[in-house]
């Protein structure tokens, strides 16, 4: 597993970095204090970033922020020495997937990464599902209105309205929903016959 480790400690960076590279499995690199945070995942392409610190401020959270919401994304751990809500808040809203209190030994990380990798995998699953239902939605509710305002329109029922629509659909190669789309644009406002 290779652990992008970050913290502008550098001593307390160094002396987890050794405690992690005790374990052989885990191959940590240490972010240069010249490197931002979403240029050193670019060139070392890493399975997780881990943040300890310990006591995250504002510049350490904006850069989780800007990783997340690059194409860089990565899963993102936060070990911090103490409790505190308000920071645990922060965190999970600029993107951290795992906020762990820890004074821990080194055998319990390797654990808390797989979970946090785990974490992310599974939240981004659910968020690309959610997304996919709201699209549906969406087009769902374009080609009812599309439908309406063919059946106003052309003063027939909904079965012709949407013969019509996927005959259009075929005919141009599209989707019902861009046609619906598309005929929204162009009759929307027009007086009904």
């Amino acid at each position: 597993m290779k652990v992008l480790l970050a913290d502008e400690n550098s001593q307390r960076a160094g002396a987890l970095a050794r405690l992690l590279e005790a374990d052989g499995t885990l191959d940590i690199i240490l972010l240069d204090t010249q490197t931002s945070l979403i240029e050193a995942v670019r060139c070392h392409a890493p399975d997780i970033v881990l943040v300890d610190i310990s006591r995250a401020d504002r510049d350490a959270l904006d850069s989780v922020r800007a990783l997340s919401a690059s194409p860089l994304e990565r899963p993102v751990a936060l070990f911090v020495d103490e409790d505190d809500e308000t920071l645990m808040e922060e965190a999970f809203a600029a993107g951290i997937c795992s906020y762990n209190v820890l004074d821990a030994p080194v055998k319990n990380v390797k654990p808390l990464l797989r979970s946090a990798i785990a974490l992310y995998h599974r939240f981004r699953k659910t968020n690309a599902e959610l997304l996919a239902a709201k699209k549906t939605l969406s087009e769902r509710e374009t080609i009812d209105r599309a439908k309406f305002l063919f059946m106003k329109q052309e003063r027939c029922k909904e079965e012709e309205a949407y013969r019509w629509l996927r005959k259009q659909a075929m005919q141009h190669s599209k989707k019902i929903a861009d046609i619906a789309s598309d005929y929204l644009s162009n009759h929307a406002g027009k007086p009904v016959k």
